[in-house]
């Protein structure tokens, strides 16, 4: 089995972790990891598009305060 190493970009050149070289012209394959903070943003997104898409699509805000004084007196 092949070893794995992991590192980090730093100023677009991959730093590896546990000061690890490699032999100069290894060939290597790289496979970016899934930043936890990036699925979360991800979600947040999906969530805040979500919500965009109930909003009116009238840009006028006299239209958007009608609409919603109508809502508020159809409750």
């Amino acid at each position: 089995m092949k070893e794995i190493y992991k590192g980090i970009v730093r100023g677009g050149l991959i730093e590896l972790e546990n000061e690890t070289v490699l032999p100069e012209g290894t060939r290597v394959r790289v496979i970016p990891e899934e930043r936890a903070e990036s699925s979360a943003l991800q979600a947040w997104l999906q969530e805040a598009r979500r919500l965009r898409a109930q909003l009116p699509v009238t840009g006028d805000s006299v239209e958007i305060l009608r609409q919603i004084r109508q809502e508020r007196t159809d409750r």
